[in-house]
């Protein structure tokens, strides 16, 4: 009888053993815990949601995220321009969605860039469709991309190059070390087609 006992209390506490170790290895939080306590690819910690609409966007340079954006990932802290992408963070800027997107969609948005991006692809990607834009200058551009038909999307990624180089290496009078690209400015989402931007015709002399 004290050999049985003995073994049911030893198996009893493996169980209790093998089940803390399964919640270490496989902890049941939500991904934005997960990307800011657990990867340390976020630097949003429970941020304050705020009224918005896809349509009128997000302004990354404000306090917060507006109630359609669930958490970032790969975007360092905000400054008076925006925030900036941080390959020290991963390689992938994003922006998790609340709700799912489907259908065409315009993705409207503005960034700086870094000199050594200029002349460089990023690919942008939401959900099942991934398209790549020209970084133009480093100065704020605005960009419009179309997705033609969305099926489930829950994010907007900015994929980045490879192996960006910390801003010292660059520019040896500046001490920033982290490895930056670009500074979204904003960013909006439109259902239907991008507009088309019409030129002036020149006059003739």
């Amino acid at each position: 009888m004290k050999n049985f006992i003995r073994y049911l209390t030893i198996a009893l506490l493996m169980s209790i053993y093998v089940v803390t170790l399964f919640a270490v290895l496989h902890p049941h939080v939500t991904l934005a815990y997960k990307a800011f306590y657990i990867d340390r690819a976020s630097t949003d910690a429970n941020p304050v949601h705020y009224p918005g609409t896809r349509e009128q966007g997000i302004v990354l340079s404000r306090q917060g995220l507006p109630v359609w954006v669930q958490y970032t990932r790969g975007l360092s802290g905000r400054d008076g321009w925006g925030r900036w992408t941080d390959e020290d963070l991963g390689n992938i800027a994003s922006l998790r969605f609340t709700q799912t997107l489907n259908g065409p969609l315009c993705l409207d948005f503005a960034v700086r860039a870094v000199p050594w991006m200029v002349g460089r692809r990023v690919a942008v990607r939401i959900g099942n469709e991934t398209q790549t834009v020209q970084v133009a200058a480093t100065d704020l551009t605005e960009y419009r991309v179309q997705f033609a038909a969305l099926r489930g999307a829950d994010s907007v990624d900015l994929i980045l190059p490879d192996k960006l180089p910390p801003v010292h290496s660059v520019v040896p009078t500046n001490g920033d070390t982290r490895r930056l690209a670009l500074n979204l400015n904003s960013l909006r989402l439109v259902p239907g087609e991008c507009p088309v931007v019409k030129t002036t015709p020149e006059a003739s002399q």
